[in-house]
């Protein structure tokens, strides 16, 4: 697997729908994402095949329609686009990226409980 996929927004539409689910078809991917995207089949279509093209989906065509799955997984992927982000973003300091968060108010208190509880149960290993 690459270690950087360079997935655009819209293809990371149809990645999540295929996370949600899979295998899906192309029309089942357009139906799901009609409302939100208003794309078309052939704006699918296309993504798709770019997709295909980069490692990120597979097609199976062994059926009467092509089914597309992930081919990235979605642990992996989130693993890869953080540790680019804080490396390339904030110099390699996660505290950075979790302190412009708070600065910014997008962690709620909750959230904040729950990241106490993780640096002490990374404290005591």
């Amino acid at each position: 697997m690459p270690e950087k996929w360079n997935v655009t927004e819209a293809e990371m539409k149809i990645l999540l729908r295929l996370w949600d689910r899979n295998p899906q078809t192309m029309m089942e991917l357009t139906r799901a994402l009609e409302a939100e995207t208003h794309w078309s089949k052939y704006t699918v279509i296309t993504l798709l095949k770019r997709m295909e093209a980069k490692g990120t989906v597979r097609v199976d065509e062994s059926g009467s329609v092509k089914n597309y799955s992930p081919a990235v997984d979605k642990a992996s992927f989130a693993r890869e686009e953080t540790n680019s982000l804080v490396r390339n973003l904030y110099g390699g300091s996660a505290a950075l990226l979790v302190q412009g968060l708070v600065e910014q108010g997008n962690i709620s208190n909750a959230e904040l409980d729950e990241l106490f509880a993780i640096l002490r149960n990374a404290a005591n290993k």
